[in-house]
């Protein structure tokens, strides 16, 4: 009688599940399957918003309500910011690859620069562009129309103060952007909830 050798024989090591954070995400809302979303706190996500491969939601200090219409990209970071302070990032705004946003507030129409570092609990007014690598430091208040440069210059953006046909055409111009994402990013929302 032969004896057969025995098969090697592999354990599988248990992979711990993964938490999911409490989600509230529109239904027309982008998001890549895989985009992170961590943390215990509340993750609100608005209507058409776009979240790439590799961007990342950190809500394990306080929550974070991310508007219509707006852009994370790759490898950028929102939330996870001091304690208390929650962040809201208001719509049609744009948070470039690499870019870390701890701030408090972002408003409306506002555009973050590649690997550029928005301090907690500050605050950036609406339509402000904040350049690549640039840094806000902690408390920071940005008024609206402003462009913050290296080294802390900045300036106001004149083109656009009190234009509101100016204004109108950069969120509709960010919301063809939206409609071109939605034609390459696959969508996994049913990941979250």
């Amino acid at each position: 009688m032969s004896s057969k050798p025995s098969r090697p024989s592999s354990v599988a090591t248990a992979v711990p599940p993964t938490i999911k954070p409490p989600c509230k995400i529109d239904n027309k809302a982008i998001i890549s399957d895989k985009a992170m979303l961590v943390g215990s706190y509340t993750i609100s996500i608005g209507p058409n918003a776009v979240l790439h491969p590799f961007a990342k939601i950190d809500a394990t200090q306080a929550p974070v309500t991310i508007g219509e219409y707006c852009i994370i990209c790759e490898r950028a970071t929102v939330g996870g910011g001091s304690q208390g302070h929650a962040v809201v990032i208001g719509g049609h705004t744009v948070v470039e690859t690499g870019a870390i946003v701890e701030a408090s507030t972002i408003g409306k129409g506002s555009t973050v620069g590649a690997f550029a570092r928005l301090g907690p609990a500050s605050e950036l007014g609406q339509f402000c562009k904040v350049t690549p690598l640039c840094h806000l430091e902690k408390g920071t208040i940005v008024p609206d129309f402003s462009v913050i440069m290296d080294q802390n210059s900045s300036r106001i953006d004149l083109t656009a103060v009190g234009r509101e046909d100016i204004q109108s055409l950069k969120l509709k111009g960010q919301e063809m952007h939206v409609d071109t994402l939605r034609r390459l990013i696959p969508s996994n929302i049913a990941k979250w909830i």
